[in-house]
């Protein structure tokens, strides 16, 4: 049984990827204030600077994209030296609003790569070094289940084969006794619209203002409730989960708001 529900990861490595900013960087905060040591990877390499400097001495930065395989072989080469990690939180993605009309293939398989293809052969990479009862989390999205609005084939494509692809490594790595899970964010409270391929930042107001009336909570989710989710799926008390969906979204992908 768990007794101590607030220091569950005294001792224990955790790995984010797209930690130095928004949803990443709160979980990696996250797991830090529950005794964790965190290492943290992002391409921004002054917003990774100041995320470590936050963060404090439990974490270790690494700069590297992960849209390249050049990234990863840095990734893991630097965690190389670490016995072992406890938790991988796969959160890096990339957001490409183009509508069938103006779609090109470079973003599409931008969006892919980063969000499908590279987080899997990181995973690869790394898999070895994830311990047995070790947790890996991915990051998904309401917009894989929900199509919204217009312009997110590629992004909410990309995010609903993630959430296959979720179910299909649980499949594989339970026999190493490593648990797979998805947290499956709705509209949350970050800059992340704003930083993707193609919106403007017109539109990314419009888009996240459309999402909040049509989500039954009337508001977005924050960074921390979202990473809420991610620490429980990444915990123990999560030791009987494998394979699941935790959806975190207000009700949006459940039912069509009926209030006044």
């Amino acid at each position: 049984m768990i007794k101590d529900r607030t220091m569950r990861f005294t001792g224990k490595t955790c790995l984010v990827t797209g930690g130095s900013r928004g949803l990443g960087f709160t979980v990696a905060r996250d797991f830090i204030s529950e005794g964790g040591r965190v290492i943290i990877v992002g391409r921004d390499a002054a917003q990774l600077s100041k995320a470590k400097e936050q963060l404090g001495s439990q974490t270790l930065a690494l700069e590297a994209d992960l849209s390249t395989q050049a990234g990863i072989d840095h990734v893991t080469a630097s965690v190389g030296s670490i016995e072992k990690l406890d938790v991988v939180f796969l959160n890096a993605g990339a957001g490409g609003f183009r509508r069938l009309g103006e779609m090109d293939e470079a973003t599409w398989d931008r969006v892919f790569d980063l969000n499908l293809k590279r987080s899997y052969f990181l995973l690869k990479a790394l898999h070895s070094k994830v311990s047995r009862g070790g947790a890996v989390v991915l990051c998904g999205s309401a917009a894989g289940r929900i199509a919204n609005g217009s312009g997110l084939a590629a992004y909410g494509t990309s995010k609903a084969a993630l959430e296959y692809l979720n179910r299909v490594l649980a499949a594989e790595l339970v026999a190493e006794g490593i648990r797979v899970n998805i947290v499956i964010p709705g509209g949350m409270d970050t800059d992340f619209g704003e930083r993707t391929v193609g919106m403007t930042r017109e539109a990314s107001d419009a888009l996240r203002e459309r999402i909040k009336s049509q989500v039954p909570l009337r508001r977005e989710g924050q960074p921390e409730e979202v990473s809420s989710a991610v620490l429980f799926l990444a915990s123990n008390e999560a030791s009987y989960i494998t394979g699941q969906s935790l959806v975190v979204d207000g009700g949006l992908t459940s039912f069509t708001y009926q209030g006044k």
